[in-house]
């Protein structure tokens, strides 16, 4: 049978509407890619200034110690718990309390004395235990440090 040129097909143009389909269906996929990669660039940023806050932190926080292990903090009366230090300290030991030139807030407290741990004679020792929190920017991080020394009596 011959067709007539001008006859009415009703599949005629669906590769058109099926085409333009498909390129909605890609376009809103490229646009969900480039607000995920967009979002990862973001936290990708806040990661770093946070990454260098926490080892100014930590680096405070070692160094804080190595001052408690020195005795640079003196405790005065080691059956109450104190603040021996803080960044605002009037008699701060050593140099400037900063890492890589960057200051930190800091506050060192003495928390008391204790049981010394396995392989230490509790007859002869006792554990005397210390925290100290470090703060840069809004990174916090406290950590617990003992030294080991005679015994205290209370």
């Amino acid at each position: 049978m011959r067709r007539m040129p001008f006859e009415n097909n009703p599949e005629r143009g669906s590769i058109t509407a099926i085409a333009l389909m498909l390129l909605v269906v890609l376009t809103l996929l490229g646009v969900a890619a480039t607000k995920t990669a967009t979002t990862d660039i973001q936290i990708a940023r806040n990661e770093i200034p946070y990454k260098q806050s926490f080892y100014i932190c930590e680096g405070g926080i070692h160094r804080e110690a190595a001052e408690v292990g020195r005795g640079n903090y003196p405790v005065v009366d080691i059956n109450t718990s104190a603040v021996l230090a803080t960044q605002n300290s009037s008699s701060l030991p050593g140099p400037a309390h900063e890492v890589n030139g960057t200051s930190y807030d800091f506050t060192v407290a003495y928390k008391g004395f204790f049981r010394p741990p396995a392989g230490y004679s509790a007859i002869h020792f006792s554990r005397y235990d210390y925290s100290i929190e470090a703060t840069a920017e809004n990174v916090t991080i406290e950590t617990r440090y003992y030294k080991i020394g005679p015994k205290a009596y209370k």
